[in-house]
């Protein structure tokens, strides 16, 4: 086989993937063209539908309906009997028998209503009028404890005030009896005044009620 043949063959060849190419772009373009038909035929579809819809209602309202015109229905009650009622804005000969009761009741609810709100707000005025007593008798509870525990304070210091005199009546005078069996004030007075008179300096330097002493007891004399 020469050179020409196999330039020849490779030509065919070239020619022929050259065809091939064509017609696959060729399919290509067509399909493109049949998609964007396609899509632009159910664009076009949804504008009409959508512009169609109201138009439609605007010829049904203008056309058919009529708001002048009354509705009536029948409706079986009871004994069979037939109640008539327009549908056009008005109301039935019941509904106005009812609107003062439904008035009423609203009245009702309305003072029922404003007696609770007044009764508990009575509660809520009494609750803090109890609160007010029950905190000025904790505060004259907390006064009286206060005055309780100055006065108790203030007898104990008098107490230890007289205990430091007596303490220093005793170290002044130097003298201090020691009561031994079978004494009593009597003998004692006798014994440093020499006379019964003495008895009541020993019992106001003791601090004494009574002229009762006991076997042991430290006694002042003044």
């Amino acid at each position: 086989m020469s050179n020409e043949d196999y330039r020849e063959k490779i030509e065919e060849h070239r020619q022929t993937i050259e065809m091939e190419e064509k017609k696959s772009r060729m399919s290509r373009s067509n399909r493109n063209k049949i998609k964007k038909k396609r899509k632009f035929s159910l664009m076009n579809a949804l504008v009409i539908l959508l512009l169609g819809i109201p138009l439609l209602l605007l010829i049904y309202v203008s056309a058919f309906y009529d708001p002048g015109k009354h509705e009536v229905a029948e409706v079986e009650k009871n004994n069979d009997t037939l109640v008539e009622f327009q549908t056009n804005n008005t109301v039935s000969a019941s509904a106005k028998e009812k609107e003062p009761e439904v008035a009423q009741e609203q009245d009702a609810e309305k003072e029922a209503a404003e007696a609770e709100a007044a009764k508990k707000a009575e509660a809520e005025k009494q609750a803090a009028e109890e609160a007010a007593k029950k905190a000025e008798a904790e505060k004259q509870a907390a006064e009286e404890a206060a005055k309780k525990a100055e006065a108790e304070k203030q007898a104990a210091a008098q107490k230890e005030a007289e205990a430091k005199k007596q303490e220093a009546e005793k170290q002044s005078s130097g003298k201090v009896h020691t009561v031994q069996p079978n004494e009593n004030l009597f003998r004692i007075a006798l014994k440093y005044y020499n006379d019964a008179s003495g008895v009541e300096k020993i019992k106001q330097a003791n601090n004494l009620s009574t002229n009762d002493v006991y076997v042991g007891q430290t006694l002042i004399i003044p």
